[in-house]
């Protein structure tokens, strides 16, 4: 205990992570047709700190015994209860399922809460992604409203200028009207 304690202490450091392997030893090891007892098994459990071990493959280990450990608790004449069930299902929450291949996962022996839970822990990331993306699009809405808005004041201004622009067109048109019909008329008393 005093040694895997250190390692909770400093879990970079490989104190755990050997610790663990110890424990799979210990428990493959002493194998001989029968799984360990559940409060046995829930205190290697805890001592082992399995939610900071990432190395595949011993989570696949201590996966596997966990699946004959559950196999053995439904079998006949075996010892179930409630509160074993849910040990059960504690220890196999306490692995990083993520890290195993999801055929690892199709086994009867493995709880439906514990493909449930997977399962949601998946999700998580894919919700997050949606209501960041949610809050992208609205972003985008109201940066197209502000656009929107924009290229009306700006049509309006263009309508204005276009009217301007035939206006001043037909001033125009009107003084070289008035001015070839003056030098018209300067030019006709002269001749």
């Amino acid at each position: 205990r005093p040694t895997l304690d250190r390692g909770r202490a400093a879990p970079e450091e490989p104190i755990l992570h050997f610790g663990r392997q110890v424990i799979m030893r210990h428990l493959w090891f002493t194998f001989e047709g029968d799984y360990a007892a559940i409060p046995e098994l829930v205190c290697l459990w805890e001592l082992a700190c399995w939610p900071l071990c990432e190395d595949p493959r011993l989570i696949r280990e201590a996966f596997e015994y966990l699946k004959g450990t559950g196999r053995d608790l439904r079998g006949c004449g075996a010892r179930w209860c409630p509160q074993h069930e849910q040990s059960l299902f504690q220890m196999f929450a306490a692995l990083d399922l993520s890290r195993l291949p999801c055929q690892a996962l199709l086994s009867p022996w493995v709880p439906p809460q514990v493909q449930m839970v997977r399962l949601w822990m998946q999700q998580q990331p894919a919700e997050h992604w949606h209501a960041e993306l949610q809050k992208e699009v609205a972003t985008a809405a109201e940066h197209l409203k502000s656009i929107k808005l924009e290229c009306s004041k700006l049509t309006n201004k263009l309508n204005i200028v276009e009217q301007r622009t035939v206006i001043n067109k037909s001033q125009i048109n009107d003084a070289i009207a008035i001015i070839g019909e003056v030098q018209r008329k300067r030019r006709e008393p002269a001749a």
